[in-house]
């Protein structure tokens, strides 16, 4: 079976759908995702609260799955982008998401993926956490990186539009500029007689975020959460 070689801890709608993506995707040896905090190995991939909460584990950021986002972290490799000066992430969540929601739906999501698309050692960070309609619904945090690259996050809870999530990533180099909105898809229906119908659509991140695993795996010493943690406990700061 597929699935034989997956291991999915955590009680929540995020695990559950890494569940059902591992009964189609083959994975050659065990690898083991935690969504929740606790004790977890080494290796472990660890993803919402376990990311920050746990002690050890790998991060590979949920919406790094997004074809356009991983296109962007290719294009970053093969170094068609040139000398890289800016990145800039945006994710925004539904009004009204609680304080601790926001944290682990929009804020530790955009700097680990930001951190993920930046292979520089992050020198200093200021962060800034603004209300703009309702208690702990903005975040805005910037990074800069030994190689002077900077980082600009946008973590809001602000929108009511549909889809629920908006999501942008553009990467500034000196040879061009990269842009992602992923989430920005969407499929129009025309009916006669009726005004057109706009339904959100993107792809289904759970399949393709465990191909994407499937390949990390073999990545030994990339990912670590530590990373992560150390610019979240900056930012508490």
């Amino acid at each position: 079976m597929a699935a034989s070689n997956w291991t999915i801890i955590g009680n929540n709608p995020l695990a559950e759908t890494l569940r059902s993506g591992a009964r189609y995707i083959d994975a050659a040896t065990p690898i083991t995702i935690a969504t929740e905090p606790g004790d977890v190995p080494s290796d472990t991939f660890v993803l919402g609260p376990a990311a920050i909460h746990s002690q050890t584990g790998r991060v590979v950021p949920f919406y790094a799955a997004f074809e356009a986002v991983d296109e962007i972290a290719k294009e970053l490799r093969a170094g068609t982008v040139g000398r890289i000066y800016g990145c800039y992430v945006s994710l925004r969540v539904p009004r009204g998401v609680a304080g601790e929601d926001l944290i682990y739906s929009a804020v530790i999501p955009s700097l680990a993926l930001a951190l993920d698309l930046l292979p520089g050692n992050p020198t200093r960070v200021w962060a800034k956490q603004a209300s703009l309609m309702t208690d702990d619904d903005a975040w805005f945090i910037t990074i800069r990186f030994d190689d002077e690259v900077i980082a600009t996050i946008e973590a809001m809870a602000t929108t009511d539009a549909t889809p629920e999530r908006e999501l942008l990533v553009e990467m500034t180099g000196s040879d061009r500029v990269l842009r992602a909105e992923p989430t920005r898809q969407s499929v129009v229906v025309e009916r006669v007689g009726t005004g057109p119908v706009v339904a959100p659509w993107w792809e289904d991140l759970g399949e393709r975020y465990l191909q994407l695993l499937t390949r990390r795996a073999g990545e030994p010493g990339r990912d670590s959460a530590s990373r992560l943690r150390t610019v979240w406990n900056a930012v508490l700061d």
